[in-house]
């Protein structure tokens, strides 16, 4: 009797190890979004139609253009701007080190369109393109301000880089 006890044990024992070791895997969360914003940012202003912009690494000039910014740890920044002032058009585009600051940077970036629109954007063209055509995208850790007539296919381009 111990003899069948113990055979009917270990044959219970096996088939659990078979079914265990069959389940399939559960699917892996999807990777956490990424992007060289460098690089992204040379792919937008391309062509005879695009403006010429500038790369703003100066920091007396993005403590200017938006304030408060400097004092959320970031890993990379990059800010367009256009080289004339009457064309209207600038990409704000951040990583930020730590989730809890991306709700600063959307109200920093938000701050930057309302000055704008109140007439920092100088001429009633580029208030209407900073007020018609500006949006602010999230994804994880990035955030991003598209201003311009453009800004759809930017925006689009920026969300397909998570794809």
């Amino acid at each position: 009797m111990k003899k069948i006890s113990a055979l009917v044990l270990a044959m219970v024992l096996a088939l659990s190890l078979f079914a265990c070791g069959s389940k399939t895997p559960a699917p892996s969360e999807k990777p956490a979004f990424s992007a060289d914003l460098a690089q992204f940012s040379s792919t937008l202003f391309q062509g005879a139609d695009s403006p010429a912009m500038d790369n703003v690494t100066d920091e007396e000039m993005l403590a200017f253009l938006l304030p408060g910014l400097s004092d959320i740890e970031l890993k990379q920044q990059v800010v367009l701007v256009p080289m004339i002032s009457a064309v209207a058009a600038e990409v704000d585009m951040v990583e930020v080190a730590k989730a809890e600051d991306v709700e600063a940077v959307k109200a920093i970036f938000q701050q930057r369109i309302d000055d704008q629109v109140a007439g920092g954007a100088w001429y009633p063209a580029t208030i209407e393109v900073w007020e018609k055509h500006s949006e602010i995208v999230v994804i994880d850790n990035y955030v991003c301000l598209f201003v311009g007539e453009g800004k759809d296919a930017q925006v689009e381009a920026f969300k397909a880089l998570g794809e």
